[in-house]
Order: structure tokens, then C-alpha cells, then sequence
């Protein structure tokens, strides 16, 4: 961002400069049109994003948004939303193209310092939940010392501000031919460590590393509290199930995480640059899953969410057809 401002626009950098060719041309020579995978990304996308608006809607309930957790969860809602829009939808329209960097400059710089910022923003606010989940089953005390009531959006502006911090770092551009995005704009032959983004380097595995240490202790609580739940079936089984979908989505980040920084610096084979991008679409579009499927709370709420949508659209039909009678007779 800052070079935008000292520049004067994006395609004035001189490391982004495309003057060499025309937009057709890069694409043409540097890209490769990616029809069916381009077409899967983004129905994969609009689904995702489908699902994530009603439960969106059940974490902004009163009853569920005054808790802690809840509030966290939402802004990692909001965030996956937006990285789909993005990792996905974009991206899959990207594809289909066999658009390169130098197709459209401006619009895959700035889609790609947004993506940088909300990946992190991610992983910090994805920590945090982590620590509210140990201080809920540990130390309640100290949860509600840190998270009680407003504490929470201070906590969570951290992240915020963490995300604000990579929007002037380098960011990450697409490239059709290889199915993901880089660091490298592909302009200019054997300058790759010219955009070499250590910030994102030390996030990325900080995130391995933090996450790793903080779920020993997570695992031994949830452990614990198994234990001294006996022979309640129906705690152990929503205790479990909270823990498979805090490991999913942790397991899924980690691989994102270390995949994107080793293509990024490294050479690595095709299919682990797919890879490495199929796990940060799973990322911020699993959890809609996770939740339907293992969260007994959303599921039940997004079903009857969806029962009272069937039921006021047959409703809504209905009263045309009522009236459509009423009319000829």
C-alpha cells in the first residue's frame, strides 16, 4: 500500500510494471485458461458463502452473541466471507480467464493485499479463540477478567490491527498457470527474491507453532473434563465434538499455512501448489460445515432457519395463486 501511495498507482511500481506487453500478451504467454477448475472454485465459493450468511445470522442472536466465543466466531465468519470472495470466487473467475498478474494489475494487487491482511487477521483471531476456549474450561475467571461483556471487541481490535499491518507488505498475486497465488508477479526472469515477504514468513509459522503449543493444554482439559463427566453421554459428546472442530480447521490451517510459504520461497511440484490452495479455500470454508454438521446448537437453528424460509416462500406462492383465482373469477 505504501508503494501505491509513493508511486501513484499500482502499475507505476516499477517491480509491477507490465509496459513490456499488453494484457493479452502476458496472459496469453505467461497464463493458461483453467476452465474446470475455475468453474468448481467458484460454485464451491457461492455455496460457502451461501451457507455462511444464516449462520452468521444465528451467532448475532442476543442470547448466543453475549458470550465470548460467539463474538470471535463471528469475525472469523465475517473474515472467511470475504477470503472466499477472494481464494475462491475470484479466483475461479481468474482461471477461466487464464488471467496472469499483468492481465489485471490493479485489481489482483489490491485483491491480493486484502486476501494477505484477512489470512492474518485470521490466524491471530483464530488464536485468540483458542485462549478463550482454554480460559473458558480452565480459568473462568480469568475469561471473564479478559472477555467479559465489550472486553471482548478490544481483544479482537488487536487482530484488526494486526491485518492493517500486512495491507503494506507484499502481497500475494495470481497466476493462472500454477492455480495459485504468489508472491512473484512473474515479470521479470530470476527476481523472485525481490518480493520475498518475511512478515508473512514469521506469521505463517508462528501460526504452527502457537497453535501446536496451545492445544496440548487444550486437549488435556477437554480430557479432563471427559473424565469428570462419567457417565454423561450427551457433555462428552458435545465437549468432543467442539475439539474435532477446533482440530479440523487448526489441522487444515497448519498445512495452508507451511504449503504457502515453502511454494513461495522454494520450488515445489504442481500438485503441492494445488494443494496448498485447496487447504486455504478448506480453511475459511469448512467451518460452515463443521458447524452444520457438528454443532448441535447452529445445526438446529439453520434447519428451523430454513424450514421458516420454505414455509413463508409456500406461503408467499399461495396467496399469488389465491389471488390470481380471485382475479379471473
Amino acid at each position: 500500500m505504501d508503494e501505491i501511495i509513493r508511486y501513484g498507482g499500482v502499475e507505476n511500481i516499477p517491480l509491477y510494471n507490465c509496459s513490456a506487453r499488453t494484457p493479452e500478451q502476458w496472459s496469453l504467454e505467461t497464463g493458461e485458461r483453467q476452465p474446470f477448475t475455475g468453474t468448481l472454485q467458484i460454485v464451491y465459493g457461492i455455496v460457502v458463502n451461501l451457507l455462511y450468511i444464516p449462520i452468521s445470522l444465528i451467532m448475532l442472536d442476543k442470547e448466543h452473541f453475549k458470550l465470548s466465543c460467539f463474538k470471535i466466531m463471528f469475525q472469523l465468519a465475517i473474515t472467511d466471507f470475504f477470503v472466499i470472495c477472494i481464494n475462491s470466487i475470484v479466483t475461479g473467475i481468474l482461471a477461466i480467464q487464464g488471467a496472469v498478474y499483468c492481465t489485471y494489475p490493479t485489481l489482483i494487487y489490491l485483491t491480493g493485499l486484502v486476501a494477505m491482511a484477512l489470512w492474518c487477521s485470521s490466524c491471530f483471531t483464530s488464536l485468540i479463540l483458542v485462549c478463550n476456549r482454554i480460559l473458558v474450561m480452565s480459568k473462568p475467571h480469568l475469561e471473564l477478567l479478559i472477555f467479559e461483556g465489550k472486553k471482548t471487541y478490544l481483544v479482537l481490535s488487536f487482530s484488526l490491527i494486526y491485518a492493517l499491518y500486512f495491507l503494506f507488505t507484499t502481497p500475494h498475486v495470481y497466476n493462472s498457470k500454477h492455480h495459485a497465488w504468489f508472491f512473484d508477479p512473474m515479470i521479470f526472469p530470476d527476481m523472485a527474491k525481490e518480493y520475498d515477504n518475511l512478515a508473512h514468513t514469521i506469521n505463517n509459522f508462528s501460526i504452527v507453532v502457537l497453535t501446536s503449543i496451545l492445544y496440548i493444554p487444550l486437549y488435556r482439559i477437554v480430557r479432563n473434563n471427559l473424565n469428570a463427566a462419567g457417565t454423561q453421554s450427551r457433555m462428552q459428546s458435545a465437549k468432543i465434538q467442539v475439539f474435532i472442530q477446533s482440530i479440523l480447521i487448526c489441522a487444515a490451517s497448519q498445512g495452508a499455512a507451511v504449503i504457502y510459504v515453502f511454494m513461495n520461497l522454494v520450488g515445489v511440484s504442481p500438485g503441492v501448489i494445488i494443494f496448498g490452495h485447496v487447504l486455504w479455500q478448506f480453511v475459511h470454508g469448512a467451518p460452515v460445515f463443521i458447524y452444520i454438521a457438528l454443532n448441535d446448537m447452529i445445526r438446529k437453528r439453520f434447519f428451523a432457519m430454513i424450514r421458516i424460509q420454505k414455509h413463508n416462500s409456500t406461503g408467499v406462492v399461495l396467496s399469488i395463486i389465491n389471488h390470481s383465482t380471485l382475479v379471473q373469477q
